[in-house]
Formats: C-alpha cells, structure tokens, sequence
C-alpha cells in the first residue's frame, strides 16, 4: 500500500513539473484536435443476382486520433434490380446498414490508405409480379476492403477503391406453385464492389501534427 501512495505521488510530481516547463504548449496540447465528426456518402458499383448494379449510401461517425473511424452507415440499390428473363417479370431491391471501423494509415499525407470494415442487416424485396414469396427477405452482410483516400481540402477527403461483401442468412424464394421460380441466395447477393468515396467535416491539421509526422 505504501509503495502504491509512493508511486501516485511520484507521478503526480512529475506531471505538475512538465506543466511548469511550459504551461502554454499544455494548455494548447490538451485541446480536443483529435476527435472530428464526419458524414460520408458513397457510390457504388456491384453485381448482384446476376446483373451489374449501382448503389447509393451514407455513413456519418467519428474519427479518432486521425486513425481510428467509427460510426454507422446505409446503402440502397439504386434504381431497383431487373431480374433475369428466365425468372419472369419484377425487380429487386436491396438495402443494408449496420456499424462501421475504419482503420487509417499515414492519415496525414496527402495520399493514404484506409481499410474500412461494416457488418449488420439488410432487407431484400421484390416488386413488380405477383410472385408469393417464402422464407425471411432479412440478411445478415459484412464487408471488408481497401480505399486509396486522398486528403483533397481540410473539410473533404476523396476514396476510391474496392471492398467485398459477404452474406449469410440469405432465404428468399417463391412458393412452388409459382409460375417463375424466384430464389435469392448468397451467392448472388455477395462480390466485389468498386466504390467512390467522399468524406466531409474538419480535418484542419496542426502544423506541429505534420512536422512530428514527417521526423
């Protein structure tokens, strides 16, 4: 216990004593420069269920550390998916969303590269028929990729790159008795997708953040 009190104590002195060298650079060091909100619509473009498709999505969080990305986001196919001929008359539509990472290296160059990782629910839906359909139109997806980001002005960042989405949980058919045969599965729900990226909010740098970076 005595040598617990005795260690506190030492670094208690040793705190007060580097405030004291220069109280000023502590004052202006223990602002908060390494939080920033921001929000970050996305273009993408996929295959899914045999046809080439664009998606619509929106993400907002924050960064931490200029590093460390965390937050939510969404993504819609946009416009709505024609099926194959061989499965009749109707369209698809595919939404999903769920919590996003991202993880960012060399953050303070103007050219980086981030790896962005999400994972949650999505919801399937087939308009334009009179199909009946069976089994669950929820899924669950995760995707994982690579991004070459491009610090553009102090309140935007650029992206351009590609991720991968993987699904499981995927059981939406029609009934038997239908005249077309109707049936979602993984496969044609996952698959690389090329993806442009814009992030907006406040990435205004310290001088002495980009000189400590460049030692």
């Amino acid at each position: 216990m005595k040598t617990l009190f005795a260690l506190i104590t030492l670094i208690l002195c040793m705190l007060q004593l580097s405030g004291q060298i220069n109280p000023m650079d502590k004052l202006f060091k223990d602002r908060p420069k390494d939080l920033s909100l921001y929000i970050n619509p996305t273009f993408q473009y996929s295959q899914i269920a045999v046809q080439h498709s664009t998606i619509a999505g929106i993400g907002a969080g924050l960064i931490i550390n200029k590093k460390i990305t965390v937050g939510v986001d969404g993504n819609l196919s946009f416009p709505d998916i024609s099926l194959p001929e061989s499965s009749g008359p109707g369209k698809l539509q595919m939404k999903w969303g769920g919590i996003h990472f991202e993880y960012t290296l060399w953050p303070l160059q103007i050219v980086h590269l981030t790896f962005p990782f999400s994972a949650g629910m999505g919801q399937l839906k087939i308009t334009g028929n009179s199909e009946t359909m069976t089994g669950s139109p929820n899924f669950l997806f995760l995707t994982s990729g690579l991004m070459l980001e491009f610090n553009v002005w102090k309140y935007a960042k650029l992206g351009i790159g590609t991720t991968y989405r993987y699904t499981g949980n995927v059981n939406y058919r029609s009934v038997p008795e239908s005249v077309f045969l109707y049936s979602i599965t993984e496969s044609d729900l996952k698959g690389f997708a090329a993806v442009v990226s814009l992030k907006f909010g406040i990435f205004r740098y310290l001088k002495r953040d980009l000189a400590k970076f460049n030692r």
